[in-house]
């Protein structure tokens, strides 16, 4: 049997009957049947602090048990070991996100109400969270000290919400890329040069949203308390970054984007369609 720390594995712990009974006392009474009075909710509960201010390496068992209440062994008992309870807390934080934010499928609109879609995704995961700031804290530490949860974290929880931001920016810049390919045609390599555009375009995507979660402090500092609340709410910041974007990929002038996404009734179909065919022949 494949032990829980396997990064190529999910969760799927086997309850050691060793342990069992140790595993079962005493827990504190319990009215009621929610999930996080659960020994096994209380203890990914308690863990979320303790490994996001200690990280995996130094936080302990013992201290995460003494949090929830519980007794040590239930630790092995529910999770089979750290590793497999650490797993069980990111995977706890990751669905909870999926759940509450679902990601768009590439298809579900057009281009430029897409991208809005995934930036409103993307900012809603990061922004999203406990009130001290745990679980953020958290995945910020997993993505800079990584353990062997993050390859299966990017792969099922970074990676698909990235595919459909990129085939969604490669949709919106396509034509200026026909128009950089035909002017290069016998330049060998520019394709893939321009599969790297899509990218970082995409990355620069990403990297906008996630200052917003990790710059807070700053800006707080920097920026008066009044501004902050009225420009820099979660919808603002969708209709900034996406102005930006669309911009950046030749479609619109940033200017005019931010004011149709902050009042759409005020442009018609008849105006987007004339904005978006000058920024094409603009370029």
């Amino acid at each position: 049997m494949s032990s829980s720390s396997d990064p190529e594995l999910p969760l799927r712990v086997t309850r050691s009957p060793a342990c069992a009974e140790q595993a079962r006392e005493p827990w504190p009474s319990d009215d009621g049947d929610d999930e996080a009075s659960e020994p096994a909710g209380r203890l990914i509960a308690a863990a979320v602090p303790v490994f996001a201010q200690r990280g995996y390496d130094r936080a302990t068992v013992r201290e995460i048990a003494r949090e929830a209440g519980v007794n040590v062994a239930a630790v092995s008992y529910y999770f089979g070991d750290k590793m497999g309870l650490y797993r069980a807390v990111i995977e706890d934080i990751r669905d909870q996100r999926q759940r509450e934010f679902p990601a768009p499928a590439v298809g579900d609109a057009p281009p430029h109400e897409m991208l809005r879609r995934i930036v409103r995704t993307l900012l809603a995961r990061m922004l999203a969270g406990d009130q001290r700031g745990f679980e953020a804290m958290l995945m910020m530490r997993e993505m800079m000290s990584p353990t062997a949860v993050l390859g299966v974290l990017v792969r099922e929880y970074f990676k698909p919400t990235f595919d459909v931001l990129r085939a969604t920016i490669e949709q919106l810049i396509e034509p200026l890329l026909a128009g950089e390919l035909n002017t290069q045609a016998a330049h060998e390599g520019s394709t893939k040069c321009a599969e790297s555009l899509v990218t970082q375009v995409a990355l620069g995507v990403v990297g906008q949203c996630l200052y917003y979660r990790i710059g807070r402090p700053v800006l707080e500092q920097m920026i008066a308390t009044e501004t902050l609340a009225k420009h820099y709410d979660l919808e603002s910041l969708c209709q900034h970054i996406t102005a930006s974007t669309l911009a950046a990929c030749g479609r619109f002038d940033i200017i005019q984007e931010r004011d149709r996404l902050e009042h759409p009734s005020s442009f018609t179909n008849d105006r987007r369609i004339h904005l978006e065919s000058n920024g094409r022949h603009e370029h």
